[in-house]
């Protein structure tokens, strides 16, 4: 057969190749500094949650990142995506397989070779190797093993996004047991001073100095007040539960734990001075938009892929092996057996299936760039809200904290003008309430503080440098197989 016309073909259809445009990072207008006038260029901390100084949320940072399940589910997605890589690039190397075999046969003597070579049984061996390689002239391959590596990093970057997320779950939910810890025990010292109240007035009416009415009015206040701490409570447990699941731990594990009260942590730094970086820093910062990028490339691949398997394909295959009858006689001259060539395959008319496919790659390119800058937009916009967030909750606290002194000074005015008689029992009242309602709302705020604090690091996206900063390298060093398999 000439092989010419063939060849020429190909090598036309080479010369007429295109692919799709090579991938570049969309356009996507960054603003120059945020626009909350507190916050600066200063690089936000890494470790973000040393800031607080509180050893209890440490550890449990520590044991999430071991043992949250989310993370481990994200782990095993990087595993398959690097599988998945080792896949394609397999793809672009020769196939090289070993063969080895037995038979025994007979033929028919009522058959022409039957009767010419005779029917007696006869045994074959035979042992070679066969090479079979796709010459990658249009890219097909090349492009599939660049779209398993983006989709590789693509999912890295998803574990890291998963890291992130977990690392402000664990902060915002130890933030909120101790702020409900706060509130119980503030809650308590208000029964306290409410019930001395009520004993006094009690020792009043019994002496003919209060009336009926004011002994009531005391009770109810201590009810009231008192209602307020099972509510309280039960969040604490609920906040400790959910904190449990996220360690992987069964959902009351954790209470005895967490069961003493201690301080709300304060991350004096972020209070004091929001550093937020640049916001163009979120384009290597956050995980989220990294793996935007990733998916956008990945598609970018494929589209390359599909427009590849619109031209000709061409297989070089060889062989090389001995066969005989006898198992003694493999390794003679004679015994040898070899063979070279090569195969084309050109599609001719597929009913628009693979210009399709590359329409459909094409959409999916879109998709990725919208999605890419849809990423952007949403962190840059969950930055600025978090930064508005603490920056107006700092100035809220100031005001509860002015509140709750002028609540005290009151209290104390109320209760010696009662006392004199300068004024009604009511007022005593109304003043421990708006004394109980100024420390309820200052140590909310404190904890809302705290936890918009924790939002803002989480919209900056840290943390995972410092937990995590070389695993996909240690992960890949550790999980790579024998080459070849």
């Amino acid at each position: 057969m000439n092989t010419r016309p063939v060849l020429a073909v190909a090598l036309a259809t080479l010369g007429a190749c295109h692919t799709s445009p090579e991938h570049r990072q969309p356009e996507v207008q960054i603003p120059p500094q945020w626009s909350a006038p507190a916050a600066n260029a200063v690089q936000p901390p890494d470790a973000w949650w040393k800031e607080f100084g509180d050893e209890t949320l440490d550890s449990l940072i520590q044991r999430a990142v071991a043992a949250n399940p989310d993370l481990a589910i994200a782990r095993a997605r990087v595993r398959e995506a690097r599988a998945e890589r080792d896949i394609a690039a397999g793809a672009r190397l020769p196939e090289v397989d070993a063969n080895a075999g037995f038979s025994r046969s007979q033929l028919s003597g009522n058959t022409t070779q039957g009767a010419a070579v005779g029917t007696s049984p006869r045994n074959l061996y035979t042992a070679g190797f066969d090479a079979t390689w796709e010459v990658d002239l249009f890219g097909s391959n090349r492009a599939a093993a660049a779209a398993a590596q983006a989709g590789l990093e693509a999912a890295e970057e998803g574990r890291r996004d998963t890291l992130v997320t977990l690392l402000g779950e664990v902060a915002r939910n130890y933030v909120d047991v101790r702020g409900f810890q706060r509130e119980v025990t503030l809650t308590r010292e208000n029964v306290e001073a409410q019930q001395r109240t009520l004993d006094l007035t009690r020792a009043r009416f019994q002496a003919g100095l209060a009336t009926q009415l004011d002994v009531s009015r005391a009770e109810t206040q201590v009810s009231i007040t008192a209602a307020q701490i099972p509510s309280l409570q039960a969040q604490t447990s609920a906040a400790i539960h959910r904190l449990s699941v996220l360690l992987g731990e069964p959902p009351a594990s954790l209470e005895p734990e967490l069961g003493a009260d201690a301080p709300v942590p304060v991350a004096q730094r972020a209070i004091a001075d929001l550093s937020a970086g640049l916001p163009s820093d979120l384009l290597r910062r956050r995980p989220d938009v990294r793996r935007a990028e990733r998916e956008l490339a990945q598609a970018a691949a494929l589209t390359d892929e599909a427009t590849a398997d619109l031209y000709p394909k061409i297989t070089l295959g060889a062989s090389i092996g001995t066969a005989a009858m006898q198992a003694g006689d493999l390794g003679a001259s004679a015994s040898r057996t070899w063979s070279v060539g090569g195969s084309l395959f050109a599609p001719i008319f597929q009913g628009d299936r693979l210009r399709a496919a590359v329409r459909a790659s094409d959409a999916r390119q879109d998709a990725a760039v919208e999605g890419y800058r849809r990423t952007v937009l949403g962190a840059l916009s969950e930055v600025e809200d978090a930064l508005v967030a603490v920056s107006r909750e700092r100035e809220r606290h100031q005001s509860l904290a002015d509140a709750l002194a002028s609540s005290r000074r009151a209290l104390d005015l109320a209760n010696d003008l009662q006392l004199r008689g300068l004024v009604d029992f009511f007022e005593v009242l109304d003043a421990q309430r708006s004394k109980l309602v100024a420390e309820i709302s200052l140590a909310r705020s404190e904890t809302e503080l705290t936890s918009q604090t924790v939002a803002l690091y989480k919209a900056l996206g840290g943390g995972w440098e410092s937990l995590d900063p070389d695993g996909a390298k240690s992960e890949d060093t550790a999980a790579a197989g024998t080459p070849g398999s």
